[in-house]
This record gives structure tokens, C-alpha cells and sequence, in this order.
């Protein structure tokens, strides 16, 4: 599987996804501050709270068995997807954890498919059975972009967060990796 991709949106935008590096520690900060309130708490956790320790996770990311992939637009991150190895549900074997982020104004334009796309075939080359996604209930364009992508939901896990005054539901989606093989 070629590690670069690159392609064109229907306007002639051209479009590249890569695997992020440490130097896009500080656009992919700037790209997640870029999402809405209600996500940003979860965001902050997951990847760096700063530039500096977006670098550092960056820089100590098994590759091997995790992938930050990018999609940039002119050199600007307009879209982070996150594979982590990190099952959702208890007993999940081969299981990676996905999450895709884009700025606002690249929403709908097909580069959250091409993201998902592109993690489907990275873990199967890697030898992963399944990607699941923990979504909020409220996030119907995550929602729809999973589903669209084959996702369907999981019966593991649903559970309600507060987000400030609000509490929110997640569900978990769930799609199996063809001809992923099981790990050592």
C-alpha cells in the first residue's frame, strides 16, 4: 500500500493524505481547535493539549501498530484521522479505534470517506480484523460518514457523557477489515 495518496475533489482541489509527522504537531492542534465546543473536551484528551505534546505523541506512536493520518489541501492540515490500537469493547481481538476530524469548511466534500478508505486498506495491510468509532449520538455527520463507510453499531457499549450542563449518549460502530488477519 503506497503511504501517500494523493487525489482530486470534484472542483479540481487536489488533495493528499500522508501519515502525520511531528512537524504537523501544530496544525493538527489548530485543526482540532477548529471543531465544535462539544467535541473539544474528548479531542484535548486524546491528542495534545499543545503543539509540544502533540510532537511528543507523535514522536513516540508505534507505527507499526497505529496510524495519524493527515489530509492536506496546499500543505495545510484540513483533516486528521486517528487508528489507534486500542479496542472499544472488552474481548474486541484485532480491534483499532477511529476517530476523524475535519475543519469545518472541508466537511461533505468526500475527504472523511477518503480518510476512512484509506484506514480500512492501512489495517488490513497491518493485519487488523476490525475499526470501530465511538460517536457521540449528537454528531449525525459523524455519524452518516461512518455508516456510508460500512460501520454499523456495536451492541458493546452505550453510555452518556456530560458535556457541560448537557449529557450526551455515544454509540459505538463497528466495521469488520476484510481479509484482516490476526496478529502475533
Amino acid at each position: 500500500m503506497r503511504e501517500v495518496l494523493t487525489y482530486r475533489l470534484p472542483d479540481a482541489t487536489q488533495v493528499t493524505l500522508r501519515p502525520a509527522t511531528p512537524d504537523d504537531a501544530a496544525a493538527i492542534i489548530a485543526a482540532v481547535r477548529s471543531r465544535s465546543e462539544e467535541r473539544s473536551y474528548v479531542l484535548m484528551d486524546i491528542y495534545g493539549k499543545d503543539a509540544a505534546a502533540e510532537r511528543a505523541y507523535l514522536e513516540r506512536l508505534e507505527r507499526g501498530r497505529n496510524l495519524f493520518l493527515v489530509a492536506t489541501v496546499d500543505g495545510a492540515v484540513v483533516g486528521i484521522l486517528a487508528l489507534l490500537d486500542m479496542p472499544l469493547c472488552r474481548g474486541a481481538e484485532a480491534t483499532l479505534a477511529a476517530g476523524v476530524h475535519l475543519v469545518r469548511e472541508w466537511r461533505g466534500r468526500g475527504i472523511g470517506s477518503a480518510m476512512l478508505r484509506y484506514a480500512v486498506r492501512w489495517a488490513a495491510a497491518h493485519g487488523f480484523r476490525q475499526i470501530a468509532a465511538d460517536i457521540f449520538t449528537t454528531n449525525e455527520r459523524s455519524l452518516h460518514l461512518f455508516r456510508k463507510a460500512g460501520f454499523r453499531e456495536e451492541p458493546c457499549r452505550r453510555r452518556s457523557v456530560q458535556v457541560g450542563a448537557r449529557e450526551i449518549s455515544e454509540v459505538i460502530l463497528v466495521r469488520r477489515v476484510p481479509g484482516g488477519a490476526a496478529r502475533a
